[in-house]
């Protein structure tokens, strides 16, 4: 057993991240970042409505 290099550190993050989608159903929590920093009640209001056509239903 060596020291732990870049590559060992890579898969780790891979495998975490691998293991997050799959345990969140592969659900997709971008555009609740993106409401989150819109901005005020006001000042955000436009943005949201983007975000909110956006992720309507297909």
């Amino acid at each position: 057993m060596g020291a732990l290099t870049s590559a060992d550190a890579l898969l780790g993050v891979l495998f975490a991240a691998v293991t997050a989608y799959a345990l969140f159903g592969g659900a997709d929590f971008g555009a609740g970042f993106w409401d989150l920093f819109a901005g005020g009640a006001r000042t955000g209001m436009r943005r949201r409505r983007l975000i909110e056509h956006a992720i309507g239903p297909v």
